[in-house]
């Protein structure tokens, strides 16, 4: 499974903007690697980086006054809660890293396609 970057998944805030494109990296370079000691690392830096990211984006959210934030991060914990789910089987010596590339995949082609497109948009507009 491939997730890549896209220029056009871009919001147009620089800070928010490098931050995914950091998700989609770490979620390529987990999806490839057959680094065992490599992979549990990959899984703590994405979980860690969501959590910034979905950060990032909230508060950007917050200063434009966007009027979808609190079902946006809604979105944001329902990932995160997700991904930590995967993150315990992980520390419970099941590293299934297939489902957890799925699930930042579900994220790729649904949230960002379109919640944070909507965004983006919104900012357009605002500016």
């Amino acid at each position: 499974m491939t997730v890549l970057w896209n220029p056009s998944y871009e919001i147009g805030n620089a800070a928010v903007d490098a931050s995914a494109k950091a998700l989609f990296d770490l979620t390529q370079q987990l999806a490839t690697t057959d680094d065992w000691s490599a992979t549990r690392q990959l899984i703590v830096n994405l979980y860690k980086e969501a959590r910034s990211h979905f950060a990032l984006e909230e508060a950007l959210m917050q200063q434009c006054a966007y009027p979808a934030l609190a079902e946006h991060a809604a979105q944001h914990q329902a990932l995160l809660g997700r991904l930590e789910d995967r993150s315990m089987d992980v520390g419970k010596g099941h590293m299934n890293k297939k489902v957890i590339v799925a699930v930042m995949a579900d994220w790729a082609q649904t949230h960002v396609t379109q919640d944070d497109a909507a965004l983006a948009q919104f900012i357009q507009q605002a500016a």
